[in-house]
């Protein structure tokens, strides 16, 4: 231990409080060792020549698995994997390590009386509580699974790349012209009236183009139909599937380890049988705990993420007419066998054009027929028409005063609609009623009481609106002194977390960094 304690030998505490350790500055303090206290250590990554162990990226990724875990009830290694947690925990520790190096470069160290102090506070809870250096040590040694050497550079490293951090956020600053402007735009609020038209509304009596028709449309419109195979690539590309049927002896993952023997065991008789030739669907019929037992197992055709990994593993790696041995996944235990497989096939563009055509034609036709009626509707907003008074055929219109609104089914749900947003403020980011939208917001905000409605029509997901301001409402100037601390602060905060994220991505640029190959290969949890 530090100097400053290896002399300081006093009463004992309990060493389960360490399971519990974490710093706010610290990713996790692990066994960076990997239980070697005095060799070599394994290697995550190396950093400018600078090792992260690999010890320290499991116990990291273990923290930040529990802390996902807590808060998405269901949170599984499946999910984490799907997700590329591994991927993310390693590149933090990456990215602590490149601002701990960027510290060093400019000077910036951790004397050896303040690694003390926060071990003794962290650890020993602070003034008036006792430390024990042997204990340190085999809590180091032990718990860790490192030296204390490693354990109080790797402290070191993390307060220094902390200390980088907080140099680099506090030298930004806010104006007061951007409080300013962002207290208006959170205060500001608009209100405007609409009618959207949806071109769904006018599939019906829409004609097809002929395979003639559509095929010199295609010719006609190559670079639109290039774009849309390219946007709905996997709708041209079916992966690999097997059409497969198992037997399943249930058994939950947290049931005694008899339970779970029991049912193995259960399974392997049915096996036997399957291995004496019985008929798979009829063993199935009798034995298997699945809903598909009574169908022989049968399970149909399926492809990449229809089942659980370990049994989707199990069924690719299959031929056809063969069976799996036992395979266990969160359900219990199973026996595959694959009665058919089909190849990933890709549909070349020259085999969808036509098809492509026709529905790229149909959709200009309905977004045509949409158009004339927002125009139409646009002109009327323009010559001052109320919204409640529109004359445009298929308008739907909000119920008068007193009125119930309709009831589900008796208007299309696709029909042009007449309806307000209600009062939105300047930095919304969702439109009431309207959906995302900047630029609408943007439009809103210009619109004013001399000149109420916008000239053209806005596309919003598709969807034609013709808007017209209803009202809006200035924020009290006066309220700027109450808010402006707060919006500082979180100004401020966002800013801080900027020029960071933008130092430490400057730095990756530079660094030469290598991330070991066989990490993930090798732990089948990440």
């Amino acid at each position: 231990m530090l100097s400053v304690f290896r002399n300081n030998k006093r009463n004992v505490l309990n060493w389960v409080i360490f399971g519990a350790i974490t710093f706010v500055f610290v990713f996790t303090f692990g066994s960076w060792g990997g239980g070697n206290v005095s060799g070599e250590v394994p290697t995550a990554a190396t950093v400018d020549g600078r090792v992260i162990p690999r010890s320290q990226f499991q116990t990291s990724y273990s923290n930040y698995y529990q802390q996902m875990a807590s808060r998405r009830p269901g949170y599984s290694p499946e999910m984490a994997r799907e997700e590329g947690l591994a991927d993310t925990v390693l590149d933090r520790l990456i990215s602590n390590e490149l601002l701990a190096q960027a510290a060093e470069a400019r000077g910036i160290t951790v004397p050896d009386d303040e690694i003390a102090k926060v071990i003794e506070e962290q650890f020993f809870g602070g003034k008036g509580k006792s430390f024990d250096a042997d204990e340190y040590k085999r809590i180091v040694n032990g718990l860790y699974g490192t030296s204390e050497a490693r354990f109080e550079e790797q402290l070191r490293r993390d307060l220094m790349a902390e200390r980088m951090r907080q140099i680099l956020a506090d030298s930004q600053h806010v104006a007061d012209a951007e409080i300013r402007e962002r207290f208006e735009a959170q205060n500001n609020r608009a209100d405007i009236e609409f009618v959207r038209v949806d071109p769904n509304f006018f599939k019906k009596g829409m004609s097809e183009l002929s395979d003639a028709d559509a095929k010199a449309w295609a010719a006609a419109n190559k670079a639109d139909v290039e774009k849309f195979y390219g946007e709905h690539m996997n709708r041209y590309r079916q992966p690999k599937r097997v059409k497969a049927r198992h037997i399943l002896v249930k058994a939950a993952e947290d049931a005694p380890q008899a339970d779970k023997d029991k049912a193995k065991a259960k399974l392997e008789e049915a096996i036997k049988r399957l291995d004496g030739g019985e008929d798979f669907a009829k063993v199935a019929k009798e034995v298997s705990e699945d809903t598909s037992g009574k169908d022989g197992g049968d399970l149909g055709w399926f492809g990449p993420g229809a089942m659980v990994k370990p049994f989707e593993d199990a069924a690719f790696a299959l031929v056809k007419g063969k069976r799996s041995g036992v395979v266990e996944s969160r359900y219990g235990y199973h026996v595959i066998q694959v009665d058919d497989v089909q190849d990933p096939v890709t549909k070349e563009i020259a085999d969808v054009e036509v098809e492509i055509a026709k529905q790229l034609g149909k959709e200009r036709q309905q977004k045509a027929a949409a158009r004339k009626v927002a125009d139409a509707v646009l002109a009327e907003l323009k010559a001052g028409t109320g919204i409640d008074a529109l004359k445009t055929p298929d308008v739907i219109k909000a119920p008068a005063a007193g009125q119930p609104p309709p009831k589900p089914g008796e208007v299309d749900p696709f029909a042009p609609r007449a309806d307000s947003t209600g009062f939105f403020s300047q930095d919304a980011r969702v439109i009431p009623k309207v959906g995302v939208s900047t630029d609408l917001v943007k439009i809103a905000f210009a619109l004013t009481k001399e000149a109420p409605v916008h000239p053209e029509i806005v596309e919003v997901n598709n969807r034609l609106f013709a808007v017209r301001l209803k009202a809006r409402e200035q924020v009290d100037p006066a309220k700027f002194l109450d808010e402006r601390a707060a919006i500082e602060s979180m100004l401020l905060a966002g800013r801080r977390i900027e020029v960071v994220e933008a130092a430490v991505k400057a730095m990756r640029a530079r660094a030469r960094i290598e991330k070991d190959p066989n990490l993930m290969a090798t732990n089948a949890q990440y």
